[in-house]
């Protein structure tokens, strides 16, 4: 079975789509009426060898004038329809899994005729590397439990595994110099480090192809998932970029950070217009030097403005979004002139900025400023030191990794404030309100899911915490303690990164990290509608809603280079198709 060159994997710098979203409120419906050009609408069919229509191929538009795609699933009967774009020259790409990719050139004209795509099996090697990551990581053979949830939560923190990028080491002495750089949080069990490269050899390393069993393709999506629609805008530089945060502006503009860059970097989905401004004492951008300042996560005020961790240089940062100044302070109290790794923020229904510190000394994971407290220099910083390990609530987790990593946060509406221990395998709650001597202000419990990574709090105060490592996602009602868990549809090591509540009805949705998807649950019925993202090594993060409800995140796998398109993106995913 031979391997393809690398310059088969097509990469999407220089093509994009010119599809619209509707102004200022970031709706998914296309708004064209401001364009001086004619619309075109491409419509058609996907079918398989034998002329049968194939259902839940992903059917994506890219065009050589902006970094953008649009992409949309064929129905039950082979048919797709993509929303309405300008007429220009563009490039068509069918794809599914189990199956080769088809491209198309499509030329210039305002009144297409529909497009038949007819779709080839896949065998040999081009099978094979279709794999996704979850598949890949699958072929990691553990005698130990405890030994595969280590693996997954000390290796994949930042990147998919077993995926083209990640086996680039050529040598076994490649790989342990790359395994030794990267245990920075010296998590790994003492044994796991001695056997780790010859596992990852024996599986990921040069000609370990020609071993790997049979790859067989999951079932084709059907149903809800055929109504989604996926719009991509890529975003950063392909030397080095790591969008890892992303809020929604007042202003109809997405703000992005760029921890590689020490930037925010802004989209206008409309026009498609970035922007970027650097963090004072950050990196020149795009320069070879390492960053300053990290920047970590971004979450928006009530007033409009942008408020971020700055995980690298200990601060936290307010941006002014209007005059585009900034305001940065200690993420400690005084005197010490830094925090250790601030890392997730959120605001509360008075005002209150929260966040975690993911290198907090002594126990001081979590803390909170009043943003009116600025005296031209700092904030007012209170600290809140966290229990220890044999203070806890009960529950039902499996183990406990060196270090407790203070992690995601949210506020709950009644102004309780929930966070997760994400190697601590804890979720607590502080209630501060009640007095500082008071057994219940801090609570924590052991959930039943292993590696609570960003949590969220629905509108009716229930919990929802991602299990990274054991691929699941936990409810949790504080007033009864009790946890219901749900398994996700890919297992094990689908590595849900995070998740969120859509306001305008409860569902939740949660990133498919490692099986390049995103997932949406809805509690009442207990059922999932998985969509499938255009990309390969699409490494999903924090999810924010628009008013219309659609999800938007951002591909952030790092380094960028190992994506399919070897960029960070912005996504927008519509669970409503693109009528």
């Amino acid at each position: 079975m031979s391997r393809p060159a690398p310059s088969t994997l097509v990469a999407l710098t220089s093509f994009a789509v010119l599809a619209l979203v509707a102004s200022a409120t970031l709706a998914a419906a296309p708004n064209a009426n401001n364009l001086d050009v004619p619309l075109t609408v491409y419509t058609g069919s996907v079918v398989g060898n034998d002329g049968e229509p194939i259902r839940g191929a992903t059917v994506s538009l890219f065009s050589t004038d902006e970094q953008r795609s649009i992409s949309v699933y064929s129905q039950p009967d082979g048919t797709y329809k993509l929303p309405a774009v300008p007429a220009g020259k563009y490039k068509l790409r069918v794809r599914l899994t189990g199956w080769l990719d088809e491209w198309k050139d499509l030329k210039e004209t305002t009144e297409p005729t529909p497009i038949q795509v007819r779709l080839r099996q896949a065998e040999g090697w081009a099978l094979q590397s279709q794999r996704p990551a979850h598949d890949l990581m699958n072929m990691m053979e553990w005698e130990d439990e405890a030994d595969a949830l280590n693996f997954k939560m000390m290796c994949a923190y930042c990147h998919q595994v077993g995926t083209v990028g990640f086996r680039s080491p050529e040598e076994p002495v490649d790989w342990e110099v790359m395994l030794t750089r990267m245990d920075g949080f010296q998590g790994l069990y003492k044994h796991t480090q001695d056997i780790l490269v010859d596992k990852i050899v024996d599986v990921y390393g040069r000609d370990a192809e020609e071993n790997w069993t049979n790859f067989e393709p999951p079932e084709a999506p059907s149903g809800e998932s055929l109504k989604g629609e996926v719009r991509e805008w890529l975003m950063g530089d392909q030397a080095g970029a790591v969008i890892h945060d992303l809020e929604l502006g007042d202003d109809g503009l997405v703000y992005t950070v760029d921890m590689a860059q020490d930037v925010i970097e802004t989209l206008d989905p409309v026009t498609g217009e970035r922007a970027f401004y650097t963090v004072p004492g950050g990196k020149d951008y795009l320069s070879p030097s390492s960053p300053t300042t990290g920047i970590h996560s971004i979450e928006k005020a009530e007033d409009g403005n942008m408020w971020v961790t700055l995980a690298y240089s200990g601060q936290m940062g307010e941006f002014d979004v209007a005059t585009k100044e900034w305001r940065l302070g200690s993420g400690r109290t005084a005197p010490r002139p830094r925090g250790g790794y601030p890392h997730t923020l959120r605001f509360a229904p008075d005002g209150i900025l929260w966040w975690t510190d993911a290198g907090s000394p002594n126990g001081v994971g979590v803390m909170s400023l009043d943003p009116e407290t600025w005296d031209g220099e700092r904030w007012e910083v209170t600290e809140y030191k966290l229990p220890t390990k044999d203070q806890v609530r009960g529950g039902g987790a499996r183990g406990e990794s060196r270090g407790v990593t203070p992690y995601g946060i949210d506020v709950a509406p009644n102004g309780h404030v929930f966070y997760s221990k994400l190697n601590g395998q804890r979720v607590g709650r502080i209630r501060p309100q009640l007095d500082a001597a008071d057994p219940e202000r801090i609570v924590e419990w052991r959930p039943p899911v292993h590696g609570p990574r960003r949590l969220h709090v629905a509108p009716d105060g229930i919990v929802w915490v991602p299990g990274w490592a054991s691929g699941d996602v936990a409810s949790f009602n504080e007033e009864t303690e009790e946890w219901k868990v749900y398994d996700l549809p890919h297992g094990p090591n689908s590595l849900p990164y995070a998740l969120n509540i859509n306001p305008t009805n409860g569902e939740v949705w949660i990133t498919g990290t490692g099986t390049d998807s995103m997932l949406r649950f809805d509690p009442k019925t207990e059922k999932f509608v998985e969509y499938r993202m255009p990309m390969m090594v699409t490494y999903t993060r924090e999810i924010e809603f628009d008013e219309a409800g659609n999800a938007w995140t951002t591909n952030s796998n790092a380094p960028s280079r190992h994506a399919e398109h070897r960029q960070g993106s912005v996504l927008m995913i519509s669970s409503g198709g693109g009528e």
